[in-house]
């Protein structure tokens, strides 16, 4: 029997894996890269935070909706200041999205007391219930 060319086994064919480690190491650095970015944490300057003796420390987190009033009263939502209408408008939309949202409150030490209960007011109307409010302790805030 013949055989053809076509069937003939070549001995010269291999397969390089120096591409295929580049491109394991150049996901690896992606993904470390993005992993390690740094939180926003939507914080609103001068704000003097209560102090606390029990807090527990928790991680930064992107999904955390933050509320600030500060020591006039003020109202911020995200950063951004806005009246409590607005607020009760944004809140609308969380409670459609994500009931279950976490909410991170920070409030001066010198915040009206009816303003703070105000937002809680709001907060409850919504039936947003999953509520943290932030303080200052010095383990965790040095």
């Amino acid at each position: 029997m013949s055989r053809r060319p076509y069937e003939e086994e070549d001995e010269d064919v291999a397969l390089s894996m120096s591409p295929l480690i580049d491109c394991v190491f150049l996901l690896l650095i992606f993904f470390l890269v993005t992993t390690m970015l740094k939180k926003d944490l939507k914080e609103v300057e001068h704000l003097n935070l209560p102090i606390s003796r029990s807090s527990l420390e928790v991680p930064p987190d992107d999904s955390v909706v933050a509320i600030a009033i500060d020591a006039e009263g003020k109202i911020y939502y995200e950063g951004e200041s806005v009246t409590i209408m607005v607020l009760l408008d944004e809140l609308r939309s969380i409670e459609q999205e994500d009931a279950e949202r976490r909410i991170r409150l920070d409030t001066d030490e010198n915040t009206p007391f009816y303003r703070f209960v105000e937002v809680l007011d709001a907060l409850s109307f919504r039936n947003l219930r999953n509520v943290g409010v932030r303080t200052y302790h010095e383990k965790y805030d040095k």
